[in-house]
């Protein structure tokens, strides 16, 4: 039995004490023997859901007077300073009742109870610590009983509205906000300039609100019966209040914006410099000028082609105005990348014009004096090449066999951001990398290159012409080529080419990519120590063989904010591959193809709160080898499997150096312990929290604790707890917990994590899970001192050196 280092003993302790003096709040600089404010308060009643009552309260806390807010930071996670706090004052008080009832009114709440709860000071030495209680009592929020659109509107503008009523923000007993009509307000100008009204804006409309309840307009003589009208009036208006909304029309001297307008001509200037004026560029003389299609190119050295600015143009002569689409077409021109900057101007006139009701449209009609818009795009050219260098180091606190590894990687790029004049953006990439041991005779573990093209064509390339592409924000097709080499001293060399054509589109906050084709060749060399590991793992062999993929795939993602709080931001990533099954046929590559199934899954989410955030990441993949193949056919090949550890995933284990399930062939392997698998379930948790700011740098720590490993699919005999069980999952499970502190330098951040094995299924004893009272640094159970091989060092902990945030 081993015995606990003093060390470990001195290390948790000092842990334990930092914990427990940092769990308290600590003021600085306070008045002394008088009440100061120590604490903020607010308790909200009557509201009509849990989430309203969140964010009320939320809200609520930003209306404090200054002279009465306590401003405090948090150190460590659990650690909160106040420095400086305020003298209590009453006047501060009816401030931030006044304050927080303007507040309550713009949200609807027009018959809130405001009161400050007395409560005692607590003395603390020489501290009267005074906490400031507000107690709201919201009452009943006022709703809309009438909505309507004033019949002396525009009858255009009224026949649109009406027709869209159904998208409206505001209707009978809906509840009533001020931002709720300005939002309504905001919605109707958006409406009408998606339907032709260039020149129309939000000073053209207004909301009128009437809170007068029409009983009170009846005549009569009887003094007695009119009180009682007012009494019942005032009585319905505090149980049930309510009001009627009218949106009405400005009149206004401009008769422009109540004029519909039509596309006119659209013009590019391609050459324009970034310093001339407009009007310069619009009226000087071009060398070049090319019209087709409606659309025409002024230039002097015919820096692009009309192809690529005719594709991402979303505006058509004679179709009405639609704003939405003029933003498209500029976003759109803004990401060909071969411009750094796009800005238009507007020439209205009238004119005769063919009419068509919208871009796709081939049935027209003719009209001799139409209000048209004319459309300049002044478009200054990008830096054609350009050149960029990211650097890349993480580290883990175990190799192949025993020792730390170092890793340093290099990604050199150079980009040509306007090929053929086409818009084409071709960029060439040179990856290097190694993996140094500190424990090794040889330093030098791992070496890694390759080199890569890629061509973005900003049109989809296909045989047949594709109809409705101008639904899309952005669509292109990507072409690439690689081929790379990898290097594990004594274990194996890797050569590989690599092809691929696909397709990427976008729409909205949906992104696609589908590639066609993508072909891998590999060839692999087995050198002697992976060889050796094949006896002690025979199932390793099905991994590791020379074998080709022919493979289509499938990438959705997607970023959306959250339903309830709009700060919450959600990712979700879906990815599909097959191999094997159609392109590899018509290639005739049968004898050594992959044949397989993949399917990936992810999400995640960060919730942010006022100075911390908690994010978390769900990941799950499984890969299908449906080959009939002796030799290809029992596994993926290890280049498509899965793996666990290292700074972005299970960080209480070194990079490949979890799993598979419960086994132990690879800790206790003096070879090869490197671990791929067919199934990977992955769960990680962050708190993220702020320390102090130094020097300009944030330094920023996280708790975190990730639960996953990885699993082979079909089953191995000479390693059978490799394969994913249901009566034996929850004793596979590894979990991992700890903390780090990530130093933000604004462009670039740089992590140091420190994780613990709070569970591990390679270890025998307590089911997996650590003893706390007799920790150690090193799991010593499956160790033979008596054994004249030395024995794999396997440890508790792992320390993960990484750039940017894990997830």
């Amino acid at each position: 039995m081993f015995t606990q280092s003093p060390v470990s003993h001195t290390i948790l302790a000092a842990l334990m004490v930092m914990m427990i003096l940092g769990s308290c709040t600590v003021v600085k600089n306070y008045p002394r023997d008088v009440p100061f404010v120590f604490d903020n308060k607010i308790t909200v009643q009557g509201v009509p859901s849990k989430d309203e009552k969140k964010r009320l309260q939320s809200e609520l806390d930003g209306y404090w007077d200054d002279s009465i807010k306590v401003k405090s930071i948090t150190q460590l996670g659990v650690r909160t300073v106040i420095r400086n706090p305020p003298v209590y004052d009453s006047a501060g008080i009816v401030r931030s009742i006044a304050f927080m009832n303007s507040y309550l009114n713009s949200q609807g709440y027009y018959n809130a109870i405001i009161s400050e709860v007395p409560v005692e000071p607590d003395t603390v030495n020489d501290q009267v610590r005074k906490t400031v209680l507000m107690n709201i009592t919201l009452g009943k929020s006022l709703r809309i009983d009438s909505f309507a659109f004033d019949t002396l509107m525009h009858p255009e503008l009224r026949k649109l509205a009406m027709e869209n009523s159904k998208q409206s923000l505001l209707g009978s007993n809906k509840p009533f906000s001020k931002q709720l009509v300005a939002s309504e307000l905001d919605r109707l100008v958006a409406l009408f300039r998606q339907n032709g009204y260039f020149h129309f804006t939000r000073e053209n409309l207004y909301a009128e609100i009437d809170t007068t309840d029409v009983t009170l307009l009846q005549l009569t003589l009887d003094p007695f019966e009119q009180a009682r009208i007012i009494a019942e009036a005032n009585q319905k208006r505090r149980l049930d209040p309510t009001v009627d909304v009218i949106i009405k029309q400005k009149n206004t001297a401009d008769s422009n914006s109540f004029t519909k307008f039509r596309i006119g001509n659209i013009h590019y200037y391609p050459e324009t410099g970034a310093n001339e004026l407009a009007d310069s560029v619009l009226i000087k003389p071009y060398s070049m000028v090319f019209t087709r299609r409606e659309v025409t190119s002024h230039q002097n050295a015919g820096y692009s082609h009309m192809k690529p600015l005719r594709e991402h143009t979303y505006l058509r002569r004679g179709v009405l105005y639609n704003e939405e689409k003029f933003y498209k077409t500029i976003n759109s021109l803004n990401q060909l990348g071969a411009w750094s900057q796009v800005d238009v101007r507007t020439r209205p006139y009238v004119d005769s014009v063919t009419v068509r009701e919208n871009e796709t449209a081939t049935a027209a009609t003719y009209f001799d004096t139409v209000p048209l818009l004319d459309f300049h795009f002044l478009l200054t050219p990008a830096k054609k090449y350009s050149f960029g260098s990211d650097f890349e180091i993480s580290r883990n606190s175990g190799t192949i066999s025993t020792g730390n590894l170092l890793g340093i990687g290099n990604n050199t790029t150079i980009r040509n951001r306007n090929v053929w004049k086409e818009s084409i953006q071709a960029s060439t990439a040179l990856r290097t990398g190694i993996e140094i041991s500190f424990s090794d005779t040889i330093p030098l573990q791992t070496f890694q290159a390759s080199l890569s093209r890629t061509y973005s064509i900003p049109q989809f390339l296909t045989p047949i012409r594709l109809n409705r592409l101008k639904r899309l924000d952005d669509y292109k097709t990507l072409v690439s080529f690689s081929a790379g080499y990898t290097e594990r001293r004594n274990f194996y060399r890797l050569r590989t080419v690599v092809g691929s054509w696909g397709y990427e589109w976008k729409r909205k906050t949906n992104l696609w990519s589908y590639r066609l084709l993508n072909v891998e060749l590999y060839t692999l060399d087995t050198l002697r120590l992976l060889t050796k590991a094949f006896i002690d793992n025979p199932f390793l062999r099905t991994a590791f063989n020379t074998g080709y993929v022919v493979s289509q795939n499938l990438t959705y993602n997607k970023i959306f904010p959250g339903t309830a709080n709009p700060d919450v931001t959600n990712y979700i990533r879906l990815f599909g591959e097959e191999a094997g099954a159609i392109a590899g046929a018509l290639l005739g590559l049968n004898k050594k193809l992959y044949r397989y199934l993949k399917a990936e899954g992810e999400f995640r989410q960060l919730r942010p709160f006022r100075k911390t955030a908690f994010a978390y990441r769900l990941f799950g993949g499984i890969g299908y080898n449906y080959s009939n193949d002796p030799v290809l056919g029992q596994s993926l090949p290890f280049f498509k499997q899965f793996i666990a550890g290292g700074p972005n995933s299970m960080r209480a284990w070194q990079v490949r150096q979890l799993g598979l399930g419960s086994s132990v062939i690879s800790d206790t392997s003096t070879s090869f312990r490197d671990r791929f698998g067919d199934i990977q379930l992955e769960t990680n948790l962050e708190y993220r929290f702020p320390i102090a700011v130094i020097g300009g740098v944030k330094v920023n720590s996280a708790l975190f604790a990730d639960i996953g490993n990885i699993w082979n699919l079909k089953n191995s005999v000479s390693n059978p707890e490799s394969k994913i069980t249901f009566n034996r999952f929850l004793r596979d499970l590894a979990i991992g917990v700890g903390t780090g502190v990530r130093l933000d330098f604004n462009y670039f951040l740089i992590r140091v994590d420190l994780g613990f094995k709070l569970k591990d299924p390679a270890r025998r004893e307590n089911n997996g899970w650590l003893n706390l009272a007799d920790f150690t640094w090193r799991n010593y159970e499956l160790q033979n001192p008596n054994s004249a091989v030395p024995s794999a060092r396997r440890n508790n902990y792992a320390i993960q050196l990484g750039i940017g945030l894990p997830f």
